[in-house]
């Protein structure tokens, strides 16, 4: 386990090690991009009707935001100065703009995610009631229906591709929980002895696209049963 975590870990470093490549200017983008869809949600949202859809949406924002700030704090009281973190982009941060602002980067970005979190998931139930299926026999039947009612495939098919990542995106933020539980670890052989982070996530989405499945379905289902 120790070996395949360290070959998963060292992928993962390449990976942010590329990002970080491209310095300041893009972390900031990375932040500005946040911002904007956070923003622009609230315009696409207030086009649609929330009602019977906000107080499940409304968990689901909460549920990301313990996670992201659990994470947050949760670093800074392992790290104070962040002198020993592990992701290049936050170091990049703390090099280019100072600890302070640092931390603001941070605070502001994991507030910011788990707003979008929320208008994600109301935004997913919006779109799920116009790709149900009127009548389907079970469910690989209720799958080869979804979202056909949509005649043409090339909107069929990025309504499909929206619903989906707005699904994944919005319930994305509890992972962080692992995320701290891994960073919490002071033993560095316990912590290797650990999933590693990146097996983890990939189980993560996996179980999020059953979720997406089978939660599709009983929504079917339970429409039906009215």
């Amino acid at each position: 386990m120790s070996e395949f975590n360290k070959s998963t870990y060292d992928l993962l470093e390449a990976i942010l090690r590329f990002v970080a490549r491209f310095g300041l200017p893009m972390i900031i983008l990375a932040w500005l991009l946040v911002f904007f869809v956070a923003i622009g949600m609230v315009f696409v949202l207030r086009k649609h009707s929330l009602s019977g859809k906000w107080q499940a949406s409304l968990i689901v924002g909460c549920i990301s935001l313990f996670a992201h700030l659990f994470d947050f704090f949760g670093t800074l009281k392992v790290c104070p100065d962040l002198s020993f973190e592990a992701n290049p982009i936050w170091c990049v941060v703390v090099e280019k703009m100072g600890l302070s602002l640092a931390r603001w980067y941070g605070f502001t970005g994991k507030v910011l995610l788990a707003v979008i979190s929320f208008e994600f998931f109301a935004y997913y139930l919006i779109q799920r009631e116009s790709l149900l299926p009127r009548e389907a026999q079970g469910f690989f039947s209720f799958w080869q229906k979804f979202g056909r009612q949509i005649a043409d495939k090339a909107v069929l098919r990025l309504s499909n591709i929206k619903n989906f990542f707005a699904f994944l995106f919005a319930l994305i933020g509890p992972f962080c929980l692992y995320i701290a539980f891994l960073n919490s670890i002071a033993s560095d052989a316990l912590y290797m002895r650990m999933p590693s982070m990146p097996l983890m996530l990939v189980l993560y989405l996996f179980f999020l696209t059953l979720g997406y499945l089978f939660g599709n379905y009983w929504s079917f289902k339970r429409k039906n049963s009215k």
